[in-house]
């Protein structure tokens, strides 16, 4: 029974397989290689119980190589990502070929890993990278549930049905990101592993590459080649070609063959002359119907090629880094210069051997993708300390600089941009976020350019006595980058008053008014916040009784009640105060001119009469024309009277 106990848990448990890129509980077996058990049994007793399954025995036939079953823990206990999928993850039909010798190129270059955590020795792969480093993947070194690093990781390049073409090495040291150590996170799921000699100058090595996730590199012709479980024991190396399917920034998908054993195992391309590994295995099937692992990104290109010169140089420094666009931004697409709150963010890591010291972050808006310190400055944070490999959060967020003008703009950063700190690498200390911009509008809106009063129509800065309720309406503001707002309004007895009244609609209906003058004044603001300057819309003047307008225009109640003397701010000018007094005068002189020469006609047609009539008697025509006199003067006086006066009232309703 334990036999068998044993047997199922080596068919259903091979390798991390990732269901779900983003959610993590370890609920299932989780450790990606074979381990040799302590139990002896005969290579007879377990093939004449699975003839289906592939065990591995060694060459004594006293151990198999199986999966560690390991306790199951919850997501809430550790906050991390499971992998489940189906163990044996070969792609449709079985590709894989095997191959023999492994003493030419590449294959030379191709590891197998024996690695072990106290008593239990497990299996995984790797490739040589230069003359003392492999790559591999990051389960293959660190294992939380199994006490942190591996104790011992033996290596073998080349090995060939268990023979070592080339012999062995030990790792000395071991490198992965704090991430995976921390949270066995799958986007960083790899490892570099130092050796004790340079075994690498017999073998040769790959080439790193990297390239942006969108690049058809990780769609075409791909291989991989690493030592299966599942075929010769695990004794002999196999290659597989396909294609790929997809990437992202951290994670790689591929239709590559890859089966517990393979962990760590390198994803290549070739361009006729050398191979180039751009990514490492690590995961099986998570239903999407292809294999995955880890990608060798920016950050982690950087990161192995740091951890080489370290143990070149046997020197440690820090090296600063952004993560990439999933861990930066900003908040908004469009801002008003000195006017909108605006916050940015990038995450800084470490990827030297060595912690930094505090350092600064510079964020800039940049006409162009490369940031320097030419560009805008938009504001400043600090960082504090980090660790190799780790990485700290940065953002900065107040007010936009009014400084920065109308424009499109690409938002950066600089990392230690004062170089406080000695880094391996201070050329990649800047980046900036990709297929985002950023827009400023520093001009102020233009205000309306017409306004009316609906309300049975009235004129701008006349008087009249028939609306006292007016409507009024207006229209023409305009926003050249963004949009209109709103208007802030004023409604009052004051030509420059304001208010922080504020209304989205070109439309005002204020109550009823008594006699006097009244100001609609207003201030256009655009979605961003610029606004124009205040400006007087219309002058709406009622007097319930034009007659009872005092005769003084210079008189101080005159003035305070009609508002004779105030300059007039809105769309129509209207006419001048003071030049209408003027014209009334003029009309007034006129008139009485027009009287008397009316009289002096009068007069004359007397006269006239007089010479017509001499045959009257003298007391007759005395009489008569006395009382025609008086009669007819009488009347002409009364009518040229009644003349003058509706000339006035007339001229006071027109002002």
């Amino acid at each position: 029974m334990f036999l068998l106990f044993i047997l199922a848990n080596f068919y259903f448990s091979i390798f991390y397989i990732s269901s779900n890129p983003n959610k993590l509980d370890f609920t299932e077996e989780k450790n990606s290689m074979f381990y040799l058990s302590n139990s002896t049994v005969s290579f007879s007793e377990v093939k004449g119980i699975t003839d289906n399954i592939n065990t591995i025995i060694d060459s004594n036939n006293s151990k198999i190589e199986r999966l560690n079953v390991q306790e199951n823990h919850t997501e809430e206990e550790y906050n991390l990502e499971s992998f489940h999928g189906d163990p044996l993850s070969v792609i449709g039909s079985d590709d894989r070929v095997h191959i023999t010798p492994t003493t030419i190129s590449p294959w030379q270059t191709i590891v197998k890993l024996y690695i072990t955590w106290g008593a239990d020795t497990y299996i995984g792969s790797g490739v040589m990278i230069d003359k003392n480093h492999v790559l591999t993947a990051g389960h293959c070194v660190y294992d939380i549930f199994l006490g942190g690093w591996a104790d011992s990781i033996k290596i073998i390049p080349g090995m060939d049905n268990g023979n070592e073409p080339y012999g062995h090495a030990w790792a000395t040291d071991m490198r992965c990101y704090l991430d995976w150590r921390s949270f066995h996170n799958h986007q960083h799921d790899f490892a570099v592993l130092t050796l004790d000699s340079d075994i690498g100058l017999q073998t040769g090595w790959m080439e790193l590459y990297t390239s942006n996730a969108s690049s058809s590199v990780y769609t075409g012709d791909l291989n991989v080649a690493g030592y299966p479980a599942d075929l010769d024991y695990g004794l002999n190396m196999y290659w597989d070609y396909d294609v790929g399917r997809y990437a992202n920034e951290y994670n790689h998908w591929y239709y590559l063959d890859t089966t517990g054993g393979m962990s760590g195992s390198p994803v290549w391309i070739f361009d006729g002359v050398n191979q180039y590994v751009i990514s490492v295995c690590a995961y099986s099937d998570d239903g999407s119907g292809s294999n995955h692992g880890t990608r060798i990104d920016r950050n982690k290109f950087d990161c192995i090629n740091n951890w080489l010169l370290a143990d070149e140089t046997s020197t440690d420094k820090p090296d600063f880094a952004d993560r990439g666009d999933a861990y930066c931004g900003f908040n908004t697409t469009l801002v008003g210069a000195g006017l909108t709150d605006f916050e940015v963010w990038c995450e800084v890591q470490n990827l030297g051997t060595h912690w930094s010291g505090l350092s600064t972050v510079s964020y800039f808006a940049s006409d162009d993708v490369i940031i320097t310190q030419d560009d805008y400055l938009i504001g400043q944070d600090s960082i504090s300390p980090i660790l190799s490999t780790y990485y700290d959060d940065s953002n900065w967020a107040g007010l936009f600089p009014a400084n920065i003008p109308t424009g499109t703009y690409y938002i950066g950063w600089i990392i230690d941009p004062d170089d406080s700190n000695d880094e391996f690498n201070e050329n990649n200390n800047w980046n900036y976020v990709e297929d985002t911009t950023l827009f400023v509008d520093a001009i102020p809106p233009s205000n309306p350019n017409l306004c009316l009063q609906l309300n049975v129509s009235t004129e701008n800065n006349v008087w009249q006595d028939t609306i006292n309720d007016p409507y009024f309406n207006w229209s023409g503001a305009q926003d050249s980058h963004t949009n209109i707002s709103g208007y802030y309004f004023y409604w009052g007895d004051d030509p420059n008053g304001t208010s922080s009244n504020f209304t989205t609609f070109p439309v005002f209906n204020p109550p009823r008014v008594e006699t006097g003058s009244y100001y609609l004044r207003v201030r256009t603001e655009d979605t961003v916040g610029n606004y124009a300057s205040w400006t007087t819309l219309y002058i709406f003047k009622y007097n319930e009784s034009l007659n009872d307008i005092p005769d003084n225009p210079d008189d101080p109640d005159t003035k305070l009640r009609y508002n004779d003397d105030s300059s007039n701010g809105g769309l129509d000018s209207g006419s001048d105060d003071s030049s209408d007094s003027l014209l009334n005068q003029i009309t007034l002189f006129g008139l009485y001119i027009t009287i008397g020469i009316l009289s002096a006609i009068i007069l004359f047609q007397i006269r006239n009469r007089m010479i017509f009539k001499s045959t009257w008697s003298f007391q007759k025509r005395e009489h008569f024309f006395s009382k025609i006199s008086k009669q007819d003067a009488h009347e002409d006086l009364e009518e040229l009277i009644e003349r003058i006066h509706l000339k006035e009232t007339n001229s006071r309703k027109v002002n």
